[in-house]
C-alpha cells in the first residue's frame, strides 16, 4: 500500500477516505497548538537542568569517540529540551552503575530503560515508550535455532536487564540447565562469545544488528520479549519532564515527516522498519503467549509429576517408618557410593540428622582409613553384582569403636548395570568381644611375661613358658618346688608372713623383686601378685606376673647419664653443672670460701670442622676434655656447655678474693698451656688453643644468671683481646654492656622522633659536582651530632638496622627528587649504602621499588653501594636481586674494593656500574708502591669490564694528581668537601668547587 503525497506538509490522506484527512488535518492542528502552548510556557519557565545517565547500547545510546553523548534517544531528548527549556548534563556510567545512580537520585533521567512489573516498582516511566525492540539471541559458531538449544549452553546477559530475568525464568520452566554469565556490557558479552568462553550472548536488536559483525558473530533465530523504551526517573520526580516527554512522542510518532523519524532515518532505522517494529512487538508478545501456555503445560505435567511423587513418598515413608524401627543400620548407596538413604539407626551411629548424610559419601562421615575400607567392600559388591558379607569397623558415640556383620547387594536395572548399593549392618560387637576374651584366656598365659598360679596355701600348681625360661626351671622342677623363685630384696628376704597378709588385705601388689635362677644368679625383676576369690569371697588361687626389667633398668642408668653427662666427652652437662653451683652457692656465707669460674671457648674451632669434618671436631672436642680434667682436682668440676664451651668449677680455692684470684689465674694458665700443646686427630698433629674468661664466686648476693652472664663476658673480653688468653670480669664490662643496650633503646626512639640525618658528600669529575653519596648521622638532643661509627655496629647486630636502612633510602630519594626540580642540581646521582641484612631481606626487591614509586624518584639516578663481604655471600641469590633492579634503572656501585675476597668468577656477572677504590689505597697511594699498583690495577679491571671507577678518601691534589695520572677520573675526599647537609651542596652547585 503506497501513501498518497501529503496537501500539506506533515498531512496525509488514505485513498477513498475523505474523512482522514479531515481527522488528520484537525488532529494535527490540535497538536500544533498543543506545541505552540507548551513552548509558550516552556520558553516561560526558567531553564531546567537535567543530569542524563549515558552508557554504551548502540546505535540508541553511547558516548562517542569525541567524549559526547549520542545516539537516538539523546538526539530525540535533545529536540524536546530546545523547546522545553531544558539544559541536559550528560553522565556517563555503565548499566549496572546507571540505574544505581538512578535509584540514589545521582542522575534525573536514563534513556533506554526496558519496561517490566519490577521495574515499575523501582522508577517511574512516562506513557508513549521512545522505541520499541526486542531482544534476540548473537553466537558464533555454536548452534542454535530454538529455545530448546539452550539446554547445557553458556549464554552472557547485561547484568540486571530484563533480558536476564527473563532467561532465566524462561529456562528454569523448561529445565534446561542454562548458564548465564553476568557482563557489565553487551561488547562484553560479544567478546566472551569471540573467546569461546560462552556460546551465546544476548542483546537488544538495534544495539545487535549494529555490533554483532564486528566481533564475527551472527544473529540466531532465537528471538524472545518485545520490549518498550522510555526515559526513566525516581519516582515522583521529573512528572513535568516525562509529561513534556509524552507530548513531544505523542506528536513526533503521529507525523510521519517529524523531526521523530527524521533521526531514525539518519540512523539508518527507517520509518517502516519502526512500523515493522511495531508489529513485531505484537508478534513477540503472541509468541510470548505461546511461550507461557508452554509453561503452563509443563507447570501442569509437573503436578501431575508431584501428585504421583508425594504418592511414591507416602510409600516411601510407610518403608522408612519400618527401616527406623530396625536396631540394625540400613542404608542405599548410589553408583558414586553416596548416601541415598539412611534409616534412623544409622543416622544415630554417626550422630547425624539424615538430611546431613543423604548425598555425602564415607569420605566426608568417617576417618580416611575406615572410609577407605567401606569404599573397597562396595567397590568389590558393585563389580561383581553379588550378595557379600563383611566384617567392618564402625564407630560408636558411647562405647568406641564397634564391630559390624555387613550384608550388601548391588541393585540393578534392566540393563543389567549395577547402580545402587543396599547394605544393612548387624552390630556384633559383644560376640566379637567374648570370642576375644576367650582367645585372650587361652593365649595370655603364654605371654611373654612369666605366669605363675599359686594355691590358697602359696604352693605353685601352674608356670607358663616365659617363666620357666626366665627362672631356667622346667615346669615340673616348678611344681615340685614350696619356693617362689623371687626375693624381695637383694639381700635374700622372701615372700615372708608380713607379705602374705598385706596381700590377703589389699589383694594385690606390686614392686620391684630380685628374680632366682636355677644357677643362682638375681635378675632384676617387677613382680605383680593379685589374689582370686572363688564365689564365696574366699581366696581360691594367686597370680603372679614377672617381667625382667634389666634392660629397662640399664635405659633408666643411660638416661640418668644423658641426663646429667655430655654424651661425647663424658663430662657433666649444663644440667648437672647448674645444679652443683647452686649447691656451692647456697652454702653458708660465713664458712664457704671464695670459688671461681673458668669459662672456656676454643679458638677457631669452626675452621677445624669446615676443614678436616665434624668428626675431626669431635676428636678434639674429646681430647680437650680428657686435658681439663687433668688440670683440675678431684673436687672441682669440667663440664661441656655445649658445641665448643667448656665451664671448670673451682671450689674452695681461698678464704680471701685475692687468694682465690691468685688461684684461679694459675689454674686456667696451667689450661692455656695444656690446652696448646698439639693433638693428633686423625693421625696428623693439629693445633689449638682457646679463650678464657673468669668470675669469682665470693658467696655475696649472688646468682647462678650473673655469674654465667660475668663469665661470658669476661670470655668475650679474652677473644676481642686475641685470643689464646685469659680476662677475669671487671665491672667495666657489664658497664659496656649496659651501654650498648641503652644505646639501642635511645636509637630506637631516634629513629621515631626523627633525630636521624643524612649529610652528602660531593663526587666529582672534572671539576664538576656529579653526584653525592648519603651519609648518615644522629643528631643526640643531648651529645650533638654522632657519626655512624658509633651507632651502625649496634644497629646491624639488632633489627634496627633494616628500618634505618630503610628511611635512609627513602630520604636520599626524596632529596633526589627535590634535586631534579632544580636545574643547576637536576643530574646529581646519589649513592647510598645498603647493608647485607637487607640485602638478604627476601622483600629487599620489592621494598625498594615501593620507595622509588612512593617518591617519585628517577631510579637511574639512584646508586647503590654494596660491599665485597655482602656479594661474596649468597652470590646466586645476590645477583637476581641486583639484575631485578637493575632492569628497573637503578644502578649499582662496589664498595671498598679490593680489600675483601674479590673473585673474577663473580665480579664480571655482577650487574655493576662502578668500582670505588677503598680510601685505605688511596691515603698512602703516593708512599706505598703496593697500594698505587693496587689503584693502578682496579682501575684496569675497570676499564676491561666497562665500569666506571670513582676513588673515595681523596683529601691532597698529590692524590688527586696520582689517581687521575692512573686513569680515575671520579673522586670523593676532603679535597674537595666534607659530609654536609643537602643545603651545603647546593651551594656548592651555585658557587662552584673550593679552589
Amino acid at each position: 500500500m503506497s501513501r498518497m503525497p501529503p496537501s500539506s506538509p506533515g498531512l496525509s490522506c488514505h485513498p477513498g477516505r475523505p474523512w482522514s484527512c479531515v481527522r488528520a488535518l484537525v488532529g494535527k492542528l490540535l497538536l500544533s497548538l498543543l506545541l505552540a502552548v507548551s513552548s509558550l510556557s516552556a520558553s516561560a519557565a526558567p531553564e531546567k537542568e537535567l543530569r542524563v545517565g549515558v552508557y554504551s547500547n548502540q546505535p540508541k545510546l553511547f558516548v562517542d569517540d569525541k567524549g559526547q553523548a549520542s545516539g537516538i534517544l539523546v538526539e530525540l531528548l535533545q529536540e524536546a529540551a530546545k523547546d522545553e527549556n531544558w539544559r541536559l548534563h550528560f553522565v556517563p556510567c555503565e548499566w549496572a552503575g546507571c540505574l544505581a545512580m538512578l535509584e540514589r537520585g545521582d542522575i534525573d533521567l536514563l534513556p533506554d530503560v526496558a519496561y517490566s512489573p519490577e521495574r515499575a516498582r523501582r522508577f517511574a516511566f512516562h506513557n508513549v515508550p521512545a522505541l520499541i525492540s526486542w531482544s534476540q539471541l548473537y553466537g558464533g559458531e555454536v548452534k542454535a535455532v530454538s529455545l530448546l538449544d539452550l539446554k547445557d549452553k553458556r549464554v552472557a546477559v547485561l547484568e540486571g536487564s530484563v533480558q536476564a530475568a527473563f532467561l532465566q525464568n524462561l529456562t528454569d520452566t523448561f529445565g534446561l540447565n542454562t548458564s548465564f554469565v553476568q557482563t557489565s556490557s553487551y561488547d562484553q558479552a560479544f567478546q566472551l562469545v569471540r573467546e569461546g568462553k560462552v556460546d551465546l550472548a544476548a542483546a537488544n536488536k538495534y544495539y545487535g544488528d549494529l555490533r554483532a559483525s564486528h566481533f564475527g558473530l551472527h544473529d540466531t533465530p532465537i528471538v524472545f520479549q518485545p520490549a518498550r523504551l522510555f526515559y526513566a526517573a525516581r519516582p515522583g520526580a521529573q512528572g513535568d519532564v516525562q509529561a513534556a516527554l509524552d507530548r513531544r512522542l505523542a506528536a513526533w510518532q503521529a507525523d510521519p515527516e517529524s523531526v521523530y523519524f527524521g533521526i531514525l532515518k539518519r540512523w539508518q532505522l527507517q520509518a517502516p522498519a519502526q512500523a515493522i517494529g511495531a508489529r513485531f512487538f505484537w508478534l513477540l508478545g503472541l509468541a510470548a503467549v505461546l511461550l507461557s501456555a508452554a509453561s503452563a503445560a509443563a507447570l501442569r505435567f509437573r503436578r501431575q509429576a508431584r501428585t504421583r511423587a508425594r504418592e511414591l513418598r507416602d510409600t516411601e515413608n510407610k518403608l522408612s517408618a519400618i527401616l527406623d524401627s530396625v536396631d540394625s543400620p540400613v542404608y542405599i548407596k548410589d553408583a558414586d557410593f553416596r548416601y541415598l538413604y539412611a534409616n534412623g539407626a544409622l543416622c544415630r551411629l554417626v550422630d547425624r540428622p539424615a538430611a546431613e548424610i543423604i548425598g555425602k559419601d564415607d569420605f566426608e562421615l568417617f576417618g580416611p582409613e575406615l572410609a577407605a575400607t567401606l569404599r573397597a567392600h562396595d567397590a568389590l559388591v558393585m563389580e561383581d553384582k553379588e550378595r557379600r558379607v563383611f566384617e567392618e569397623a564402625g564407630p560408636s558415640m558411647k562405647d568406641g569403636q564397634r564391630i559390624y556383620l555387613s550384608t550388601k547387594v548391588s541393585l540393578a536395572l534392566e540393563s543389567g548395570a549395577a547402580r545402587y548399593l543396599c547394605g544393612i549392618s548387624s552390630d556384633i560387637t559383644a560376640r566379637k568381644q567374648m570370642e576375644e576374651s576367650n582367645r585372650l584366656a587361652a593365649t595370655v598365659f603364654q605371654s611373654h611375661e612369666g605366669m605363675l598360679v599359686l594355691g590358697p596355701d602359696h604352693a605353685i600348681v601352674d608356670a607358663n613358658q616365659a617363666m620357666c625360661a626366665m627362672s631356667g626351671y622346667v615346669l615340673s622342677e616348678l611344681l615340685e618346688s614350696r619356693t617362689l623363685p623371687f626375693l624381695l630384696t637383694r639381700d635374700g628376704r622372701g615372700l615372708d608372713a608380713p607379705f602374705w597378709d598385706l596381700l590377703a588385705a589389699q589383694h594385690k601388689w606390686q614392686g620391684d623383686a630380685w628374680g632366682q635362677r636355677k644357677t643362682g644368679g638375681l635378675y632384676p625383676a617387677l613382680l605383680s601378685v593379685s589374689a582370686v576369690p572363688d564365689q564365696a569371697g574366699r581366696i581360691a588361687n594367686y597370680v603372679c606376673t614377672v617381667s625382667d626389667i634389666t634392660e629397662l633398668k640399664q635405659t633408666q642408668e643411660r638416661n640418668l647419664r644423658l641426663a646429667f653427662y655430655d654424651e661425647l666427652t663424658g663430662l657433666p652437662n649444663r644440667r648437672l653443672l647448674f645444679e652443683r653451683i647452686q649447691a656451692c652457692l647456697a652454702a653458708s656465707g660465713d664458712a664457704a670460701q671464695a670459688g671461681a669460674l673458668l669459662f672456656l671457648d676454643l679458638d677457631n674451632f669452626k675452621d677445624l670442622n669446615d676443614t678436616r669434618g665434624h668428626i675431626a671436631g669431635d676428636q678434639l672436642l674429646q681430647q680437650v676434655a680428657r686435658r681439663l680434667e687433668a688440670c683440675v682436682r678431684a673436687n672441682d668440676t669440667v663440664a661441656r656447655l655445649g658445641g665448643d664451651e667448656f665451664v671448670v668449677m673451682l671450689d674452695a680455692i681461698g678464704a680471701s678474693e685475692e687468694e682465690a684470684r691468685l688461684h684461679a689465674e694459675m689454674l686456667a694458665e696451667k689450661v692455656l698451656a695444656a690446652l696448646g700443646a698439639p693433638y693428633d686427630i686423625g693421625g696428623m698433629a693439629h693445633h689449638a688453643s682457646c679463650s678464657i674468661g673468669i668470675t669469682l664466686c665470693t658467696h655475696r648476693d649472688e646468682s647462678l644468671d650473673m655469674l654465667m652472664k660475668r663469665g661470658d663476658l669476661a670470655m668475650y673480653q679474652a677473644k676481642a683481646d686475641g685470643r689464646n688468653t685469659l680476662r677475669f670480669f671487671e665491672p667495666w664490662m657489664e658497664q659496656r654492656i649496659r651501654q650498648r643496650i641503652q644505646l639501642e633503646a635511645e636509637l630506637r626512639h631516634a629513629l621515631h622522633a626523627g633525630q636521624l640525618e643524612l649529610f652528602y658528600q660531593p663526587q666529582v669529575e672534572e671539576s664538576r659536582v656529579v653526584g653525592a653519596e648519603a651519609l648518615l648521622r644522629w643528631r643526640h638532643p643531648e651529645r650533638g651530632l654522632i657519626g655512624p661509627v658509633e651507632f651502625i655496629g649496634v644497629a646491624e647486630h639488632t633489627d634496627l638496622i633494616l628500618p634505618i636502612g630503610g628511611w635512609v633510602l627513602r630520604a636520599a630519594c626524596e632529596q633526589l627528587v627535590r634535586w631534579s626540580r632544580t636545574p643547576h642540581s637536576a643530574h646529581l646521582t646519589v649513592a647510598v649504602n645498603i647493608s647485607i641484612r637487607q640485602l638478604m631481606e627476601d622483600s629487599f626487591v620489592r621494598d625498594t621499588l615501593e620507595v622509588i614509586a612512593a617518591t617519585g624518584a628517577d631510579p637511574s639516578r639512584l646508586k647503590l653501594e654494596l660491599t665485597e663481604s655482602m656479594v661474596i655471600d649468597r652470590v646466586e641469590e645476590t645477583i637476581d636481586k641486583m639484575e631485578q633492579l637493575r632492569r628497573r634503572g637503578v644502578c649499582f656501585s662496589l664498595d671498598d674494593f679490593g680489600t675483601g675476597y674479590s673473585s673474577l668468577a663473580y665480579l664480571k656477572r655482577l650487574p655493576l656500574e662502578q668500582l670505588k677504590i677503598d680510601r685505605s689505597f688511596v691515603r698512602d697511594i703516593l708512599v706505598d708502591p703496593n697500594d698505587a699498583s693496587i689503584a693502578r690495577s682496579v682501575v684496569a679491571l675497570a676499564q676491561a669490564l666497562g665500569l666506571s671507577i670513582i676513588a673515595e678518601g681523596v683529601e691532597t691534589e698529590a692524590q688527586h694528581a696520582m689517581l687521575r695520572e692512573l686513569g680515575c677520573h671520579r673522586y670523593q675526599g676532603y679535597l674537595f668537601g666534607k659530609p654536609a647537609p643537602a643545603e651545603a651542596l647546593d651551594a656548592m652547585l651555585v658557587e662552584g668547587l673550593p679552589q
